[in-house]
């Protein structure tokens, strides 16, 4: 049920190329670009691996070579970011510093990774490239990538890129992009980067009160076991089996539903156990938020192509009492209803709320899930056939992973988290099925 690839950090030995900056092939616009109040509220940089299984000695060049070309559509990337007037993020097109790009040889067989799904750190920071600079606001890079070829001719894709630019659907676009500039293709979609599409409004029309927004004290004393702690991080596997009784777990009891999908019974599940394991006190607010990609509820207004940020965190509240006393439908209920209440005026009407009031809503007794389960990377293709593997490294504290199992296995969910090691010895016992 759980899943480790530390072993193969020990087994890993690369040699690294000095990064050399790819620019766009051709001149590109200059100026700069407006960033969202969902783009200025991603603040984090987020890395990634496609490991594929065969390849020939030109595969860096080749990448390098369509990164240069796809870069012409792609062109905020190979800027950094700055400030405007009001101390809010944009992309400084101006300042085209490029794409740090690094070519890398390992030791071993791309076998010898396992299960790269989620990474621990040390191998993570071996297969992608972080740029010393990335912290410096007004230098760092936007986008970073590392090719590694591995003595069996497969090859690692290490991607370190500012969620500020992107989300999983906008980064997944660029990657085919990519890929398809590589073979020679045309792009089967060009970018769209007028971001003020999702400007807030003037003046703001906020229909709230919103629990997303709501802050959550730690009355639980959770944070000291988190510092007095080791983290302990897992991934815990759910095949269609599994899924199909938690399912029938999440739809009896004192909510009556019809039905639910994998997705809300397993966070339904994951929530309650994490309250439980982490030892909330009855009158703790628990906050579940889950990612959310809004891009159907905007239908034309907000084009297919648009290269950014559609992602807001709707939230359910309650307090752990409730949550753990009631049956797991109570809070099967409570996620169908918040995913049902993202419309386009919950949407046009939360960025309004981002853009006027600070907000700060995480903390140890919140659970960020976020979904991987509906980014296609299959038809990710450089040449040399799609990549057998996704992975990013281990979540922060408060966040969950939910991903696929693998490429080729649709059907099962792999969630990962990170928690203290006592509460996570209770958690595995409480979501064993």
């Amino acid at each position: 049920m759980e899943a480790s690839n530390t072993a193969a950090t020990h087994v890993l030995t690369i040699e690294r190329s000095v990064p050399v900056a790819v620019l766009p092939e051709q001149d590109t616009p200059g100026g700069s670009i407006f960033l969202s109040s969902i783009d200025n509220a991603a603040l984090s940089i987020i890395s990634t691996v496609y490991a594929f299984n065969r390849s020939d000695a030109n595969v860096a060049g080749v990448i390098k070579h369509a990164l240069s070309k796809v870069l012409v559509y792609y062109y905020p990337l190979a800027g950094r970011l700055a400030k405007d007037s009001r101390g809010k993020l944009i992309v400084d097109c101006e300042k085209k510093l490029g794409v740090p790009f690094v070519e890398a040889l390992a030791d071993c067989h791309i076998e010898n990774l396992g299960d790269i799904q989620i990474m621990d750190s040390d191998l993570l920071g071996k297969l992608v490239y972080r740029d010393p600079t990335e912290n410096m606001l007004e230098d760092g890079p936007l986008l970073t990538a590392q090719v590694t070829r591995f003595k069996c001719g497969g090859f690692t894709l290490g991607m370190a890129i500012h969620h500020s630019v992107v989300d999983g659907t906008a980064a997944i676009n660029f990657m085919n992009s990519w890929a398809e500039v590589a073979r020679g293709k045309p792009l089967s979609l060009i970018p769209f980067h007028d971001r003020t599409i999702l400007k807030s409004r003037v003046p703001p029309q906020i229909r709230g009160p919103y629990d997303d927004f709501v802050h959550v004290s730690d009355v639980s004393d959770i944070t000291a076991s988190y510092e007095r702690e080791q983290i302990v991080f897992k991934s815990f596997h759910f095949d269609a089996e599994k899924l199909e009784t938690i399912k029938k777990m999440a739809t009896t009891g004192g909510q009556v539903m019809s039905s639910c999908s994998n997705f809300v019974a397993l966070a339904a599940l994951v929530w309650r156990a994490r309250s439980m394991a982490l030892k909330m006190k009855p009158h703790q607010l628990s906050k579940l938020l889950i990612a959310f990609d809004f891009r159907s509820k905007l239908g034309t207004s907000l084009p297919e192509e648009y290269f950014g940020n559609a992602i807001l965190v709707p939230g359910c509240l309650c307090t752990a009492g409730e949550l753990i006393d009631e049956p797991i439908s109570f809070a099967t209920g409570k996620i169908k209803k918040t995913i049902e209440r993202v419309t386009e005026d919950y949407v046009r009407s939360s960025i309004d709320y981002m853009d006027t009031y600070y907000f700060d809503p995480y903390s140890v007794s919140s659970l960020l899930i976020t979904s991987w389960l509906r980014l296609d990377y299959s038809c990710i293709d450089f040449g040399w056939g799609g990549p057998r593997q996704l992975g990013t490294g281990n979540p922060p504290p408060n966040l969950c992973f939910f991903m696929r199992e693998g490429s080729e296995n649709k059907k099962g969910i792999v969630v990962s988290l990170g928690l203290p090691l006592s509460a996570m010895s209770t958690f595995q016992e409480l979501v064993r099925i």
